[in-house]
């Protein structure tokens, strides 16, 4: 394609079509890499206030950076794309540095010295990537702003077939009667035949057509990838912690092969997606690959797997992982204009802006506003517990990461008491989802010393790669990574349940607990007197809920086993009884109970699962699982948590209890284990093995003693031991005994 560097010809401007052209709503609408917003007056090229660059000191090379979106809407058409760019070395401006340009599709123009560059292209499919691209640019300082769009030349359909049928002809060659998926490629060719030789096609038709014979020669060639000499691709690991967002997610995984065409991620919301669903290759580098979708729908189920491909079309999957997205937030903010100049206001109302986009990205907060005013004498910037913000006169602190920070009090941050009263002490956050996510960003597990630190009032990752909560402007990287890290770790503080508003006094639900659809799940009381190793909680009639022991026995009938659902808007979680179909039920009083439901479960059936902060270790088919449990609790009146009662071996049952939610590490008796159908099979088959003990009529075993119990043959047992015990009868039968 034609790429030419010029000042733009007249055309029809569509410039609209692009997202925040001018960078004024910082990166918003653009992907992002190795890049930062600027506000200074430097780049001559500037159009507005803001600007996009990446400098490190003369004498060195910026290497690699890249800045692009997906423009769509496009009418078949010629076009121009202009945008003012530099890729300068401020030790000799003059030369022409190399390795950076604007492209738009498969056209590019190279970038110099500060100018107008413009690249033409053709577009016939509807839509074009477009953007800025530094590839081991030898300058010291890119930068680049104000991009336009203009319609050069408007295709009819006439115009439009000899494309198609150039695109045919390239396709045509692909084809092989021998190959997989032959008869489906066949039928795609001869349906863009037809249309090809259609003089009455359509514009809109042709450029459908012209996408689906895209579409159909990819997957022809997935079908029938082929490993060359070298090693096969191959997903060598999976992370199934996975950072989600309203419309975004970070996926970790490993990959390797050789002469690799693409890695990244596919996705869809039905099970096993494949590169001919949706699929990212963007991308972040630290310690070890992070990959960042884009575009998904908030409160949604999705399933996405990492995937490597080679570039004979060979492809390895990773693991399937379960994913469900944020509710967008509802955060506001204002801006009160005070700034003594147009540009300082700019950069307090644009940072300010840029941080609530992050906030309703990432956090799901509901309500929040940030209101933001101007400070004479505030040296750096502060914020209030509920969002009312200064910004001083220091430019350094006029920036995002610092008003991020700044917004991290304002939810909470060593501004609520849950903040101080239980998760932070020793100087170390013990809520559990803040942590996990922290050693997801640093893809480190094992090390005790990483993790998330905290005083009264801030908190930081020891060890950290960044500082995710921006504490000061120095620490202030300008990277995408950073503010995502820090809002994805914000976002497990409030699932450890700090609370970002006084409407959230039990912190954010979310999806705590991965669970498959189609199992059962079992749930276990973690206190040592309340069922842990033995009982579950089951439905014990049409009304009532209860606990009992239930390990000791052969078989765990259905009425003790629950499939899990989740409501991805309200973020809550339902339990329906595997036997009946009744669904756990908090009433506003009283023992919590089940009810059948007619239409959809409602209110009292939703229960929030919060991250307890303690380990407990049971046994597992030979081998300990470490685990841990839950806190079911709810809003009513007051927080509320699920409690396990005294175990009644009169009636055979130890009701389940509504109380004030009980927020510290001691409270087991509102702790609660979740565990798999395969989970429970590998315990029950564990605690049987071990609880059973061989005793015979004439034992005189030391172990518990009894009274009133005597074998089948009349002989009165002197001892017996706590668990199932096996007595035997004098011709050999058995039966079993259990001692509490």
């Amino acid at each position: 394609m034609l790429a030419i560097c010029l000042q733009a010809q007249t055309g029809i401007d569509k410039t609209s079509l692009i997202t925040n052209p001018n960078f004024e709503n910082g990166n918003s609408g653009w992907i992002t890499e190795s890049l930062q917003t600027q506000g200074n007056d430097a780049f001559s090229q500037k159009a507005g206030n803001t600007y996009m660059e990446k400098w490190v000191s003369s004498g060195n090379s910026v290497g690699n950076a890249k800045a692009y979106q997906k423009i769509t809407g496009l009418p078949a058409s010629k076009y121009q794309l202009t945008a003012g760019a530099q890729n300068l070395d401020q030790n000799n401006t003059s030369r022409n540095c190399t390795g950076a340009s604007i492209y738009a599709g498969d056209a590019k123009t190279t970038v110099y010295t500060p100018a107008d560059y413009t690249v033409s292209f053709v577009c016939i499919s509807g839509e074009a990537e477009i953007g800025f691209e530094a590839i081991n640019a030898s300058g010291n300082w890119i930068a680049f702003d104000n991009f336009r769009l203009s319609l050069m030349e408007e295709y009819g359909a006439e115009q439009m077939l000899p494309f198609l049928k150039e695109k045919l002809t390239e396709i045509e060659k692909e084809y092989d009667e021998t190959k997989n998926g032959a008869e489906e490629f066949k039928a795609a060719l001869d349906k863009a035949r037809l249309l090809a030789n259609n003089n009455e096609a359509t514009s809109t038709e042709i450029m459908n057509e012209m996408a689906a014979l895209e579409q159909s020669a990819f997957a022809f060639k997935v079908a029938n990838g082929t490993t060359p000499s070298g090693t096969a691709p191959e997903v060598t690991s999976t992370n199934h912690f996975v950072a989600t967002g309203a419309t975004e997610a970070l996926v970790r995984a490993n990959t390797k092969g050789s002469n690799i065409l693409e890695r990244g991620v596919c996705w869809s919301t039905e099970r096993n997606p494949t590169v001919l669903n949706e699929r990212t290759t963007k991308s972040f580098s630290l310690n070890g690959t992070i990959f960042h979708i884009k575009g998904l729908q908030p409160a949604t189920v999705y399933y996405v797997r990492p995937y490597v491909m080679n570039k004979t079309y060979q492809v390895a999957y990773g693991d399937e992982v379960k994913i469900v997205t944020h509710p967008k937030g509802t955060c506001t903010s204002s801006w009160n204009e005070g700034a003594p100049d147009a540009a300082a206001n700019t950069r307090c109302r644009e940072a300010i802006k840029q941080t609530i986009d992050y906030f309703n990205e990432w956090t799901g907060i509901q309500g929040f506003h940030l209101s933001g005013n101007y400070g004479a004498g505030t040296p750096t910037a502060d914020c209030s517990y509920g969002g009312w913000m200064r910004i001083g006169p220091n430019a350094a602190y006029q920036a995002i990461g610092t008003v991020l920070h700044e917004t991290g009090h304002g939810v909470g941050v060593g501004t609520s008491s849950r903040w101080w009263d239980t998760n932070v002490h020793d100087w170390k956050w013990f809520g559990r989802e803040a942590n996990n996510v922290y050693h997801f960003l640093e893809n480190k597990y094992n090390d005790e010393e990483y993790v998330l630190v905290g005083d009264g009032t801030h908190g930081w990752g020891q060890k950290a790669t960044y500082d995710w909560f921006v504490n000061g402007a120095d620490k202030d990287t300008h990277q995408e990574l950073q503010y995502i890290g820090g809002m994805c770790l914000l976002y497990g503080l409030f699932i450890d349940g700090l609370c970002p508003t006084a409407s959230d006094p039990n912190g954010i639900s979310g999806y705590t607990y991965n669970f498959d659809d189609a199992k059962k799940y079992y749930i276990m009381c973690k206190d040592s007197e309340h069922g842990l190793g033995e009982g579950l909680l089951f439905q014990k009639d049409s009304r009532t809920a209860g606990w009992k022991p239930f390990l000791t026995g052969a078989v765990v009938e259905d009425d003790a086993a629950w499939y899990m659902e989740f409501d991805a808007q309200e973020s809550r979680y339902f339990f329906k009884n595997a036997s009946t179909g009744y669904y756990l039920t908090h009433p506003t009083t009283g023992n919590l109970s089940v009810k059948s439901i007619r239409t959809s479960p409602g209110v009292t059936e939703q229960f929030q699962l919060m991250p307890d902060r303690t380990d407990v270790t049971i046994e597992l088919a030979g081998k300990s699982l470490k685990t841990h449990g839950f806190w079911f609790t709810w809003y009513a009146d007051g927080n509320k948590s699920m409690t396990a009662a005294d175990y009644s071996s009169r009636r055979e049952i130890g009701s389940i209890t509504q109380t004030n939610f009980d927020y510290t590490d001691a409270a087991t008796i509102q702790q609660w284990i979740i565990l798999s159908e395969d989970e429970l099979a590998d315990y029950q088959a564990q605690a049987i093995a071990t609880g059973v003990k061989d005793l015979s009529s004439q034992s005189t075993t030391e172990s518990k003693d009894v009274k009133g119990i005597y074998a089948p043959n009349g002989t009165q047992l002197q001892s017996v031991q706590k668990g199932v015990n096996i007595v035997k009868y004098g011709d050999g039968q058995a039966k079993k005994l259990y001692v509490k």
